[in-house]
């Protein structure tokens, strides 16, 4: 069921690149149109879930934690963005400015209200999967999971929810919406969109492997508490690498699922790789 849903995640995706090509209709239309496509697609996956029994419990969890929430996280990040649009005032740049801020401190305050669960979620910790992620299992109160959580409200329908992979849902929207505000922000600013322009003339320095190992390397300065002496949040040390290697990393909460899905392979390849490399380096000198 899970490779039904993934077809179904590739296919809702082209859709939605199409709909956002599509020449000749308003921003409002297009809105419409990709909103529609998502509500389709859902209820599509709700369908398969309801007509479908998980063999394993880790199946069931795998479902809610990782593959539901790519679904709903796009939903709930196109639906706040047609409401940015619409409210988007008319004027002087610095309205502009502030209507993107409020925006930024409204998604601050989010991660602030659910700082637990979003440590536990980048973390990799799975201590209590089966309680969050297995339906009929979450002994936490209901208010916990979905008060004063973003338009459009999560499905309650309990044989399709866990309550929290709308969280999950929530982060990965959020981290979204966010990358879409910063920049917009910087558009507003102009002659300021580099806050630091000294820094990208001095720095030369370019990420030349896989994304997804520099994605590795944040998440271990991150956990390990090497920043600052570990008071920084993960979506900063993210920015301010991004801006240094002048890339975007993407969603690399979604990155680092997968890497917790690395099978056959060791689920830290850079870090190996690098204390492989560095101790090779080391042997080499030492019989100099």
């Amino acid at each position: 069921m899970i490779q039904q849903a993934d077809k179904l995640y590739d296919q809702l995706v082209a859709s939605l690149q199409e709909a956002e090509a599509t020449p000749s209709i308003t921003q409002a239309q297009r809105h419409e149109l990709i909103l529609r496509l998502l509500n389709e697609a859902i209820r599509e996956l709700k369908e398969l879930v309801l007509a479908h029994s998980f063999p394993r419990e880790e199946d069931e969890i795998r479902f809610f934690k990782q593959v539901k929430p790519r679904f709903t996280s796009l939903l709930i990040y196109h639906s706040r963005l047609a409401l940015i649009e619409l409210r988007l005032p008319l004027g002087r740049p610095k309205d502009i400015r502030k209507h993107y801020e409020n925006e930024l401190l409204l998604i601050r305050i989010f991660y602030e209200e659910h700082a637990p669960f979003y440590r536990y979620m980048t973390s990799g910790s799975t201590f209590l999967d089966a309680r969050l992620f297995v339906r009929g299992n979450c002994d936490f109160p209901l208010y916990y999971s979905v008060s004063s959580l973003p338009a459009p409200a999560p499905d309650t329908d309990t044989r399709f929810t866990t309550h929290y992979d709308y969280i999950v849902a929530c982060f990965l929207a959020k981290q979204r919406l966010r990358e879409y505000l910063v920049k917009s922000l910087m558009l507003q600013k102009g002659a300021k969109t580099a806050e630091k322009p000294e820094l990208h003339e001095k720095s030369s320095l370019r990420w030349t492997g896989p994304k997804i190992y520099l994605v590795e390397l944040v998440y271990a300065l991150h956990v390990s508490g090497q920043i600052n002496n570990g008071n920084i949040g993960l979506t900063e040390i993210v920015q301010q690498v991004e801006e240094f290697f002048h890339l975007e990393l993407g969603n690399v909460f979604q990155s680092f699922q997968e890497m917790r899905q690395r099978k056959k392979d060791s689920r830290t390849k850079l870090l190996d790789l690098m204390k492989e490399r560095l101790l090779q380096r080391m042997d080499e000198m030492d019989e100099e």
